[in-house]
């Protein structure tokens, strides 16, 4: 009869779980696997028989025999979520059952079931047992589920997920910590105040969604201050949360958590409600090109040997019509047709400058109008270009580590602990170039700001901070003007990463905090909460702009270069006329043999 029973229920359970025919024919054929064990056997070991590599446990325990199953609540784990119990019991053996599953330790994820059956109507009466946390003096609880019997089979209340229907834990306490500097003020005051919400956004605002989860399954919360996440120490442990939640001293942080391989031993992750994202924030540099390059940028070079060859076969077309012009109107011409003359000539109609001949002829003025109307389009299209690279934002030249380190832009980082242990686990070269060569300085703090200061350098000019954008942007609209924060520039050093509620390893209350945060989500409240703790990215507003044209010495230094060339080239044309012109002087007196007289006394 007890065995046929336990078939009974048996099929009813596998037919929860995993939706197959109620013939355990069928259930042989999946692959299921059953173990028949007699736990009042001197041989039974509870570790052997339950401590199964299997993702799921069913395990059936006859409510008769429980003063025998003793051994089994000493190890906290058999309770876990993915074992699920079914313990039979007859109504006369109904306290042994219970007072056998008040002891066990259960939790708020523990799915066991107890089902008593009625001798005089031969149903089974299924109900839900549980304890909030039977580690934090959490009270034993059981629900009604339903009734089973052979002619009507299970009958159900509808039940929603059970994280809701357990929800009031009856005011237990749990343990936290938080990441947070030593203030003055109470920890309880600081992480509820909304004061200067860019200061330690993250652990705020965490606390504050943690603050949700307690009010929604009615416990309490003892909150203690560390002063680190948690980092490796040379005694091989952690130290800060980390270090609290691998020695148990608190149940799950208030501050949140990045994934790090070396932490996943000792701690369990739950949902990542919060986004990292730290960035070098720089203001665009000037990117200043060699004067040469700047006035020959506008045209290519095609352009520029087309243009000298028109030169040239215009000089020549001006040489043919201005000489026949000059022999035309000898009396009347005032046109010099020399080729010095010509080629001044071109290049003032190229340069905008207009001529200081009056061609009379018809030919040689229809000429003349078409060589101005060419220049023109010419010195459109090239002044136009320098116009538009005078104004136009700069391109951007730095997009990643390796650009930044070659510029010639100072940098600095956050005084964070994240920032400081990423340098000393990083094998990323591009970071480990910039820490040395911006970075390090004289000595390792030399490169570490607060926020306020690295930020103020950004606005100088010329430098890169690396800051968390939640600490960042709120100081930057309170300090930058419309201009300055329209120059500015990003360049990540590591990837954008969610941070994670965490809790101790193999806690029974992660999915009850995943349940929690997941709720957060589906009413919008999670969403609201991340914009307002984590600050927006600060508005350029471009109708504002300031349009300022600044060209420097570098830039304007071609022109100096080309005058002084000119200068010089005419003084030595200047120096060669001269002795050209006074040739017959400097002969005579010179170069001319003296004729010395005879002494006359």
């Amino acid at each position: 009869m007890k065995l046929t029973v336990t078939f009974d229920c048996l099929i009813y359970l596998l037919d929860f779980f995993v939706e197959i025919s109620n013939k355990i024919i069928n259930f042989a054929k999946k692959g299921l696997r059953f173990l028949n064990v007699d736990i009042r056997s001197d041989n039974f070991n509870t570790h052997n028989v339950l401590n199964r590599k299997y993702y799921h446990l069913i395990v059936i325990l006859d409510g008769d025999c429980v003063n025998s199953a003793k051994s089994i609540v000493q190890d906290k784990k058999y309770f876990y979520e993915t074992y699920h119990w079914l313990v039979l019991s007859s109504s006369t053996a109904q306290d042994d059952s219970l007072n056998f599953l008040k002891v066990a330790p259960l939790n708020i994820n523990s799915d066991v079931n107890l089902v008593v059956l009625s001798n005089e109507t031969d149903e089974w009466t299924v109900f839900d047992a549980y304890n909030p946390a039977s580690n934090h003096q959490g009270q034993f609880r059981t629900t009604h589920l339903g009734h089973y019997n052979r002619k009507n089979g299970f009958k159900i209340q509808t039940q929603s997920n059970k994280f809701w229907t357990r929800k009031n834990m009856t005011g237990v306490q749990f343990k936290s910590a938080v990441v947070a500097p030593d203030h003055h003020v109470k920890l309880t005051d600081y992480l509820a105040s909304e004061d200067n919400r860019q200061l330690n956004s993250m652990h705020r605002f965490q606390s504050v969604t943690v603050n949700y989860c307690k009010e929604m399954y009615n416990f309490t919360l003892h909150v203690q201050r560390t002063n680190s996440w948690g980092y490796l120490t040379p005694n091989g442990h952690f130290d800060g949360l980390v270090g609290l939640l691998e020695r148990r001293l608190v149940d799950f942080g208030s501050s949140p958590l990045i994934y790090k391989l070396d932490r996943m031993p000792v701690v369990d992750y739950s949902y990542g409600n919060w986004i990292l994202r730290s960035t070098f924030i720089y203001r665009r540099p000037k990117i200043v090109e060699a004067s040469h390059k700047i006035f020959m940028r506008p045209l290519s070079t095609t352009v520029w040997i087309c243009i000298a060859l028109m030169m040239a076969v215009l000089i020549g077309f001006l040489k043919i019509i201005f000489s026949r012009e000059t022999r035309i109107l000898a009396d009347l011409n005032e046109v010099d047709s020399s080729w010095s003359f010509l080629f001044l000539f071109t290049l003032g109609a190229f340069c905008q400058q207009g001529a200081t001949c009056h061609p009379q002829l018809l030919s040689s003025r229809t000429l003349s109008v078409f060589v101005f109307l060419f220049c023109i389009l010419i010195y459109q299209f090239y002044s136009a270009s320098i116009v538009s690279y005078l104004l136009m934002d700069p391109p951007r030249r730095i997009n990643n580590l390796k650009d930044l380190s070659d510029s010639n832009l100072k940098a600095g980082i956050e005084d964070i602990l994240i920032d400081r242990n990423y340098f000393v686990q990083t094998t990323d070269p591009a970071a480990i170039e910039l820490y040395n060569t911006k970075i390090k300085g004289i000595s390792n703090d030399s490169g570490f700001y607060e926020p306020r200061d690295g930020l103020e350098l950004v606005r100088r000019g010329g430098f890169a901070f690396h800051v968390e954008t939640s600490t960042a942007y709120p100081i930057i609209e309170e300090t930058f003007t419309n201009q300055e924060i329209c120059e500015l520039e990003e360049v990540q050093m590591y990837r954008t990463q969610p941070m994670h509620t965490n809790l101790q390893k193999n806690s029974p209350f992660r999915e009850m905090m995943n349940y929690c945060m997941l709720h957060l989500v589906e009413d919008g409240l999670m969403d609201r909460l991340r914009k307002y703790w984590d600050a927006r990215t600060p508005v350029c507003i471009e109708s504002a702009k300031k349009i300022t044209i600044h060209v420097g010495l570098k830039e304007f230094s071609a022109g100096l270069i080309v005058l002084f060339y000119g200068v010089c080239s005419s003084l030595v044309i200047l120096a060669g006329e001269i002795i050209t012109s006074r040739r017959e002087f400097i002969t005579n007196v010179v170069f001319k043999p003296k004729v010395i007289k005879p002494y006359v006394n």
